[in-house]
């Protein structure tokens, strides 16, 4: 997937909370998913990629999870996505990436390997933190191999995790530190790694032998893998690195240019970050830059020179923010956004649920206003070709998304205020019903807003005549 990713260590989030976020951004536009609960299991099972062919034996006891699975996983493959199990562990599968040819021509992917169609389904249940899902999903990689370049991100209470894989066996993995955020754009990011530090380092078997027997590092003093392993190229300069440049910008990180090759993995922020501002990024079209394809009062060659971050084919965007300042029971929240996500605001579901919503669990390949997935695309649909005209009933004083957001912090509040009343099953009953109440109220906003964009767009209309009756009496 051609996604981007935000994260964000717990003492750079103003709520302590730690964060990972995605676009996931499919390879064509209305490619239908759905989000949805995956009850624990205690028996074993097989999982089998539509994708590359493997199974893979599952072990038993697996945990209860989230996952933003396409609806027709048969021809697309099931590519979970995201989510966050009942141990409060998040992981964000995948940020496409590339290995350069000189190391794909010595440790090529795997056609039958691992793919990101089958990441979530074959980690997050079976997995107790983010460290652990470093190490898990290492143990695969070494069995199976890889079959395409994937960065990977887990979250827990305390930690964040960046993993990259972008050969068949080879792969490292970062923990943030917990006062740095970072954003991460389809080619590899992670730099300097410290082989005498285990604790904020992990790496494959044998990786330091791969790459000094075959004389792939070109740095002398350090072991930066993005020099080893990743590109840069012209591709890069148009279409990841603007992203990252954007990103880190407006999270407070000094950026001189959007296609520097030199831009740092992660840093940190000139403010405490909110979840907001994690969602704003994702949103982001170039904003208030020449660069941005929805302006009209720029050149066409600057708003059509880069890739934006929101995009029309984007299938799904998620912000899981594991919280430090509740009980464990209510400290896991999926932020979900079924996009495109300039148009869409983000809904709380809460982890220790056995549900989502029914308009989130029912999405169906046939186009229906009903279901949350394909009233999102309504949206988008009706503002997009009318964009300046229409802005303002989108982000206006009282537009939909700020009425949205403030809608959905109250909503959260509310049900953090009984829910810390109730424990066990209770707990665990009433945030599944909350998920659904809270969800309907958002898609209540969300059809009045469609109404709203309804009567404005017609009022726009080509199909329009005034009539000079002065003339006509003359």
């Amino acid at each position: 997937m051609a996604c981007t990713t935000v994260i964000v260590g717990k003492k750079a989030n103003i709520a302590g909370s730690t964060i990972i976020a995605r676009n996931c951004d499919a390879e064509v536009c209305n490619v239908p998913v759905k989000f949805v609960v995956v009850p624990a299991k205690s028996e074993k099972q097989t999982f089998h990629s539509y994708v590359t062919g493997l199974d893979i034996p599952l072990p038993e006891n697996a945990l209860r999870y989230q996952m933003a699975p396409f609806v027709d996983y048969k021809i697309h493959g099931q590519f979970g996505e995201c989510g966050i199990n009942s141990e409060n562990v998040a992981m964000s599968s995948t940020e496409s990436l590339y290995g350069n040819p000189q190391v794909l021509g010595l440790d090529p992917l795997v056609s039958n390997g691992i793919g990101e169609d089958a990441l979530l389904s074959i980690v997050l249940p079976f997995i107790h933190s983010a460290r652990d899902g470093v190490q898990y999903l290492g143990k695969l990689i070494e069995k199976y191999g890889s079959h395409e370049g994937n960065g990977i991100a887990f979250s827990d209470k305390d930690e964040v995790w960046y993993m990259e894989i972008p050969t068949g066996h080879y792969w490292v993995a970062e923990k943030l530190d917990d006062d740095k955020a970072a954003v991460i754009a389809n080619q590899v990011s992670l730099q300097d790694i410290d082989f005498d530090d285990s604790s904020r380092f992990m790496w494959a078997h044998g990786i330091r032998e791969f790459v000094d027997g075959n004389n792939l590092n070109p740095d002398p003093n350090e072991f930066n893998f993005r020099h080893i392993f990743g590109t840069s190229n012209a591709r890069d300069r148009c279409y990841n690195t603007p992203r990252v440049w954007f990103g880190q910008r407006y999270l407070g990180h000094i950026a001189f240019s959007p296609t520097s090759n030199n831009l740092d993995f992660s840093f940190k922020p000139d403010r405490k970050l909110k979840r907001e501002d994690v969602g704003y990024v994702l949103s982001s079209h170039y904003n208030e830059t020449i660069y941005d394809p929805l302006a009209d009062d720029t050149p066409k060659d600057d708003r059509t020179k880069f890739r934006p971050i929101s995009m029309a084919r984007c299938a799904e965007s998620h912000i899981l923010e594991i919280r430090n300042k509740v009980p464990a029971g209510i400290a896991g929240i999926a932020w979900f956004n079924f996009a495109p996500t300039a148009f869409n605001p983000y809904v709380p579901f809460y982890a220790n649920a056995n549900g989502t919503a029914p308009q989130y669990e029912n999405t169906t390949d046939a186009y229906s206003p009903e279901e949350a997935y394909w009233l999102s695309r309504t949206v988008a649909a009706l503002i997009q070709p009318s964009y300046n005209e229409m802005k303002s009933l989108l982000s206006g004083l009282d537009g939909f998304l700020p009425t949205a957001d403030q809608l959905t912090h109250h909503l959260v509040h509310v049900t953090d205020e009984k829910a810390e009343k109730l424990s066990g099953q209770r707990l665990t009953q009433y945030l599944t019903k909350a998920n659904a109440a809270n969800a309907q109220k958002v898609l209540d906003l969300t059809h009045k807003t469609v109404g709203d964009l309804v009567k404005r767009e017609l009022t726009l209309s080509r199909l329009s005549f005034s009539i000079n009756t002065d003339r006509l009496q003359n």
